[in-house]
């Protein structure tokens, strides 16, 4: 595994927000020295680093659940004003969203510096794996922009509006207009098929981005984008042919507190020394932390029904109170802690994407075209369900809600409601997949530095 160094540049800029915040996030510039191989390496880490920084609303905090708190399944034990809660229920204004959309345009910055320093190394041998990967970075960080602030293609929204593509550095005075949502998603498949195209990354590599990463990511992004032939034949490369297993039974429940764990093909890391702290996922899915994160009654009773099914030890009742602090509620157990840490609520290894994710995308695929989708299903639940019995035939409903079932807390059940045309009924809040509330606003700070050219999504004025 490649050492997790940041480059001090990194960090300066981070600590320099206020002056950065007088410039569009998407032309901060980081300038950093790259020199030698190692530098791209340094700098590689370094774009995780800010991506991933230890404050709200990042990719290691609120946004790994955010599909969970917008989506049918879920509801709070406790409310504590923080952005979970507020997100659960549909309240951000955008004076709420710029760490959202900021931190993962620095992180961006990061990358177009590094690729773009990387084409003057002498040894461009060395540099094609970290090249590769930032291609691969790229196409992540900007896919996790567009779940967020814009409309999945699949929905029907009428809103068009994509993404300001970060592809270069820019200059410092650069003002972006958002691109069409066909031309985000086709820049996220640019860029994860250059990083494919190259066949560097094939080993396992904990918390980066390497060849399988890519490939089962452009398959969740051509699945978003209604393009099943193509999904499909990339969840059965990963499925065939990638180094990645399926967690058993047995393993299934001690895989989460884990690092490399059989079938995680990609993972932002966390460690005691880095991490969301009070904004990670374990404080706000802990009975003593926040509790602003707890599945429904409804959903853990559905778990219930079938307890032959691994995945239902993986919620849990905890409607007891044995000190004044614990919120009694039904919570989620897939952030249990990773091993070994000091506070395990701060400190869980944050799932991107996992192998049972490509069973689930090849079947839902196979549908669409026209080929059994059984198998795949029948390869995920033998691996979940002790005694199971295989079925000849599965139809939509069985794929989705195996997909509730396996993919629940890890950033999902949201996005497969609106994609599939179906509305988030969750309480009072009924969102179809045409409601402006499915996408957040842009940051205030952003609009209105951009002097009229970064148009807000409909619904939030301005």
């Amino acid at each position: 595994m490649k050492t997790m160094k940041y480059i001090l540049p990194v960090a300066v800029m981070l600590s320099g927000c206020d002056a950065l915040d007088q410039d569009p996030s998407t032309s901060v510039t980081v300038d950093t020295a790259i020199t030698s191989v190692e530098d791209l390496s340094n700098a590689v880490n370094g774009a995780y680093y800010v991506a991933t920084y230890g404050t709200t609303m990042t990719v290691a905090s609120e946004l790994s659940i955010y599909a969970d708190l917008v989506g049918p399944d879920s509801y709070q034990p406790a409310s504590s004003g923080q952005n979970a809660s507020r997100l659960a229920q549909y309240a951000l204004t955008p004076a709420d969203t710029y760490n959202a959309y900021y931190y993962l345009y620095a992180a961006l910055a990061s990358v177009n510096n590094a690729i773009d320093k990387a084409a003057d190394l002498e040894d461009q041998e060395a540099a094609a794996p970290y090249v590769a990967e930032l291609y691969a970075m790229r196409g992540l960080f900007h896919f996790h922009l567009a779940t967020v602030f814009a409309p999945i293609p699949t929905s029907g929204s009428s809103n068009d509006m994509g993404l300001v593509l970060a592809d270069k550095v820019f200059d410092i005075s650069y003002i972006g207009e958002r691109a069409s949502l066909q031309d985000t998603y086709a820049m996220i498949v640019s860029d994860f098929t250059k990083a494919i195209g190259s066949g560097l990354n094939m080993a396992r590599n904990s918390g980066h981005m390497n060849y399988w990463a890519a490939l089962a990511l452009r398959a969740r992004a051509y699945l978003y984008m209604g393009d099943y032939d193509a999904a499909l034949a990339d969840a059965r490369q990963v499925i065939g042919e990638s180094p990645y297993t399926l967690y058993t039974p047995e393993s299934y429940t001690r895989a989460w507190s884990q690092e490399g764990a059989d079938e995680v093909i990609m993972e932002y890391l966390q460690t005691d020394v880095y991490n969301a702290q009070r904004y990670a996922p374990g404080y706000y899915t802990s009975p003593l932390g926040y509790s602003e994160y707890g599945v429904s009654p409804e959903f853990y009773a559905w778990m219930q029904q079938t307890p032959e099914d691994v995945r239902s030890q993986m919620v849990a009742d905890l409607n007891i109170a044995p000190d004044p602090d614990y919120n009694p509620g039904f919570y989620p157990l897939k952030y249990p802690g990773n091993a070994g840490a000091s506070v395990r609520t701060y400190t869980n290894n944050i799932k991107v994407v996992r192998l049972s994710e490509m069973y689930l995308i090849a079947a839902e695929a196979a549908l669409h075209v026209g080929e059994d989708a059984s198998q795949y299903i029948n390869a995920l639940r033998t691996n979940r369900i002790v005694g199971y019995v295989s079925v000849d035939e599965v139809d939509m409903d069985d794929v989705m809600d195996e997909r509730r079932k396996e993919l629940f807390a890890e950033g999902h059940a949201a996005f497969d409601c609106w994609r599939t045309g179906r509305a988030v009924v969750n309480g009072s809040f009924t969102i179809a997949p045409d409601d402006y509330r499915t996408v957040l606003p842009l940051p205030v700070e952003e609009v209105d530095l951009s002097g009229g050219r970064l148009k807000q999504n409909p619904g939030y004025g301005g």
